[in-house]
């Protein structure tokens, strides 16, 4: 295939020299240079190919040679730290020799098309498809949420007013701390990898623990009382969160998903809804019930409520909590949930 003018935003360097990112927007086109260009970097796209969060390697029918293996094996390693689901190549016009090299690096046929090959990267090291839950704020800032996320090199964050969530690679270089602290600003909070050795003068947060539950055996069920939320009542989901304070929500959290609220007498009384969505994965979050209301059911009719949503989507629903609240992971469990053993989940400080 030859490569087709594209519109870009910019067009910047990553870690690899081999490798060019490019972004995109409504303004300007150019045609794509050298022989393979990585996009969707930051969940935008090049084609109508990839979906969010995905990676394509395109090529120039003249530029194809020896060195396209290492160049494939270059956005290969981008993407992958980067927690993108999938690298995708359409070969439609290449030589028969650049399936069989991609195939030997384990790309396999895909349903969009007969040329098209796809190198799924949401496996994980235990061979579950789970993946994208070692970095789940990363994977969704560079998918389906990546029009909230604010970057500076590799790292990336929700907007302020959306989530507090961050972005940061497993084994972040001396650059992305650089990054971390420049993005963040001093006494920011984070989620770091359980592996990631921080450096000196950081700290990490004590009493900041927690962890993940997945839903992989949950339906989920709809709520006959269970009312869809909106920007209209953000006030009111803010005065319940406050009073109950199950975990951060800001005056834009609604944007990343579905909440569902129960009223009585026209007052919200109980909400769930969706914050993280990672690939095949949507968070359930801000379950909270005020407490003139506890001890009725509303929290858990609430999380299958939300649950069932994400399953009609056909993705599995997923949940973070505190390591203090035993309660709750009590009751996730009870549901169906079960903790997902990787370690408890970190937090670090910038300095």
């Amino acid at each position: 295939m030859t490569t087709s003018p594209v519109t870009v935003v910019r067009r910047s360097a990553t870690a690899d020299p081999r490798v060019e990112r490019w972004t995109r927007d409504d303004q300007g086109a150019v045609d794509g240079p050298g022989a393979v260009v990585e996009s969707s970097a930051a969940g935008a796209h090049l084609s109508a190919l990839t979906r969010p969060g995905e990676v394509e390697v395109r090529a120039r029918v003249d530029a194809v040679g020896p060195a396209l293996g290492d160049l494939v094996d270059a956005v290969v390693g981008t993407a992958t730290v980067r927690f993108a689901s999938a690298v995708v190549v359409d070969t439609a016009g290449l030589p028969d020799g650049v399936r069989r090299l991609l195939e030997e690096r384990g790309f396999v046929p895909d349903a969009r098309g007969a040329a098209v090959r796809t190198l799924d990267l949401t496996t994980a090291e235990d061979g579950t498809p789970t993946r994208m839950l070692d970095n789940p704020a990363l994977a969704s800032l560079n998918g389906e949420h990546a029009r909230f996320a604010e970057r500076r090199g590799e790292i990336a964050r929700y907007r302020p007013d959306v989530s507090v969530w961050t972005g940061v690679p497993v084994h972040p270089t001396e650059q992305d701390w650089a990054d971390i602290a420049a993005l963040l600003g001093p006494g920011a909070g984070f989620r770091v990898d359980p592996s990631a050795v921080l450096p000196p003068g950081w700290r990490e947060m004590t009493g900041a623990g927690g962890v993940q539950l997945t839903g992989e055996a949950v339906a989920g069920a709809p709520d006959p009382e269970a009312v869809a939320l909106t920007a209209d009542d953000v006030p009111e989901m803010l005065d319940l969160v406050a009073r109950t304070k199950p975990g951060p929500f800001l005056p834009r959290t609604i944007e990343l998903g579905t909440y569902l609220g129960i009223r009585r007498e026209g007052r919200l009384v109980a909400m769930a809804g969706e914050r993280l969505h990672p690939p095949g994965w949507t968070e359930i979050s801000a379950v909270c019930t005020d407490d003139g209301y506890r001890g009725q059911g509303l929290g858990r009719r609430l999380v299958l409520a939300v649950a069932h949503g994400i399953r009609e989507r056909g993705e599995v629903p997923m949940l973070h909590a505190a390591a203090t609240n035993t309660g709750a992971i009590r009751l996730y469990e009870h549901l169906g949930f079960r903790l997902r053993e990787r370690g408890a989940i970190r937090f670090a400080q910038v300095p």
